[in-house]
C-alpha cells in the first residue's frame, strides 16, 4: 500500500541524510534505494568537524542533502491555525505568536504546518509553528555550501520520523518513543500525519540502565519504568480522548545512540499494555553499512527518504502532499 501523500521514489539518486542531535552530527548515505554508508560521532566528540572530516574522506560533493535541525535549536507550539491559505501561515503564525516571541523577534524563522483535519474531531484547525533563529539557519546553509552539498531542504525531527514510520506502512496509529540520556520525546503518527510531538522527562540515566546487568531488573528500575509508562499514557490517553483519534497500536522505540535498552522493553510492554518494539530498521530499507541505525541515524534515514518521496520543503500542511 503506497499512502496518499507517497510518490515514485528516484532510486537511481543518492541523497544524503543528516540530523543534528545534541551538538552532534549523523549521517546517512543513500543511494539506489539502500543505505550504502553511514557516519555517527565518536564517544565524546562535539560539533560537526569530524563529520566535515568523513564527508572529504568519501568525496561526497554535490550531493542532494537534506538536514534535520537540532532540538536545541528550535521550539514547536501548537496553535489554533488562522483562517488563511497554507502559503501565508508561517506570516499568520508569527502575528498570532507576537507576544510569545522574545525581544528580537524580528530574527526568528516561524514555519507552520497544520494538524490533519480530523484531529480535535474536526471542532479546531490547529497547526504547528516551529520557531527557529535566522542566524542558525544561514549557519547550516553556510557550512553545507562549504561541504560543497547540494542543499536541498532543511526540517524538523518530526516530519524526518514522519516518512521513516511511512516506510514501515503501519495499519495503525504508532507512537515513536526516542530516549537520551537524560530526557525524551514521544511522537504520534497515523495515516502519514503527526498528531503529537512531546517531551518526557525521563531518559536513560533515570530508567538506570547502567545498572542493569544479566537482564534483571531492580526494585528502583521498575519504579522508573512506571514512571516512563505513566507519562507515556499521558500522550496515549490525549490521543484519544482530547484529539479523538483513537487507540494507538503499537510503540516503537528508536535505538538509542549510546545506550541499549532492550531489556526495558517488555516491562514498559506491560505497563502500557500496547505492543513495545525497537524500532530495528535494517529490515526493510536495504541497509549496506555496518553501522546499526540508532536513533539519530534513523532520522537521517528519514531525511534521506523524504527527497525519495519527493516531499516538499519544510512548508509543509497536515499530512505531507
Amino acid at each position: 500500500m503506497r499512502w496518499p501523500w507517497q510518490k515514485q521514489s528516484l532510486q537511481d539518486s543518492r541523497c544524503l541524510g543528516i540530523e543534528l542531535h545534541q551538538g552532534r552530527g549523523f549521517a546517512v548515505l543513500r543511494e539506489a534505494g539502500v543505505v550504502s554508508d553511514c557516519y555517527r560521532p565518536q564517544s565524546g566528540e562535539n560539533g560537526l568537524d569530524g563529520l566535515a572530516t568523513w564527508l572529504r574522506q568519501h568525496a561526497l560533493t554535490d550531493v542532494v542533502t537534506v538536514l534535520s535541525l537540532d532540538t536545541l535549536d528550535y521550539e514547536l507550539h501548537l496553535l489554533e491555525a488562522p483562517a488563511v491559505s497554507d502559503e501565508e501561515l508561517g506570516d499568520a503564525l508569527r502575528f498570532r505568536m507576537r507576544d510569545l516571541l522574545p525581544q528580537g523577534g524580528e530574527q526568528k524563522v516561524i514555519q507552520g504546518f497544520r494538524l490533519p483535519a480530523d484531529a480535535y474531531r474536526r471542532r479546531l484547525d490547529m497547526a504547528f509553528a516551529a520557531v527557529i533563529d535566522h542566524r542558525r539557519i544561514k549557519e547550516l546553509v553556510r557550512w553545507c555550501k562549504q561541504q560543497q552539498l547540494a542543499l536541498h531542504s532543511i526540517t524538523i525531527p518530526e516530519l524526518s520520523l514522519l516518512h521513516l514510520v511511512a516506510q514501515v506502512e503501519p495499519e495503525t496509529a504508532v507512537g515513536v518513543l526516542r530516549l537520551d540520556a537524560d530526557d525524551g520525546m514521544i511522537y504520534l503518527y497515523r495515516d502519514g500525519g503527526l498528531y503529537l510531538s512531546r517531551r518526557l522527562n525521563i531518559g536513560t540515566h533515570a530508567l538506570g540502565v547502567a545498572s542493569v546487568s544479566e537482564g534483571e531488573l531492580s526494585l528502583e528500575t521498575d519504579s522508573r519504568i512506571d514512571a516512563l509508562a505513566l507519562d507515556i499514557q499521558r500522550s496515549l490517553d490525549y490521543f484519544d480522548s482530547q484529539l479523538g483519534m483513537g487507540i494507538v497500536g503499537q510503540l516503537w522505540v528508536l535505538v538509542p545512540d549510546d545506550t541499549d535498552v532492550s531489556g526495558l522493553l517488555p516491562a514498559l510492554e506491560r505497563s502500557v499494555n500496547i505492543p513495545v518494539r525497537s524500532l530495528l530498521l535494517e529490515s526493510f530499507c536495504g541497509n549496506r553499512s555496518q553501522e546499526t541505525l540508532t536513533a539519530s541515524l534513523a532520522v537521517a534515514l528519514g531525511n534521506a527518504l523524504s527527497f525519495e518521496h519527493e516531499a516538499p520543503e519544510f512548508t509543509v500542511s497536515g499530512k505531507v502532499a
